[in-house]
């Protein structure tokens, strides 16, 4: 899953519209949760999740890691990577080359 911070403790915090990704953690055998940036302290939020380190296996910090969706309170959905998808996805070649330049950087 990913979240908006988890302190060097590995405790997560979320907030926002998070569906029933605690539950998925907490029921998960392993869980490794991504996070926009891992932080020294948590402060308090409105309306926030916390998971607690026993609940997480791993956390890696990945900022911008819920892309092409969005992260409340670090950036915004991004519509028209959404509206692109459908293109992309529908040729085996222009979806090769997307992940060629999108999720390999070039790199083979």
């Amino acid at each position: 899953m990913h979240a908006q911070r988890a302190d060097r403790a590995g405790n997560v915090q979320l907030w926002g519209l998070s569906g029933v990704q605690k539950e998925a953690v907490l029921a998960a055998k392993r869980s490794l949760v991504t996070v926009e940036e891992i932080v020294d302290e948590l402060t308090p939020k409105a309306d926030q999740v916390m998971l607690p380190t026993w609940a997480i296996t791993a956390v890696a910090e990945v900022p911008h890691g819920a892309h092409p969706s969005y992260a409340l309170g670090y950036y915004d959905r991004d519509n028209r990577a959404y509206a692109d998808w459908d293109a992309i996805s529908r040729d085996r070649d222009t979806f090769t080359k997307w992940l060629d330049e999108t999720v390999f950087g070039g790199r083979k």
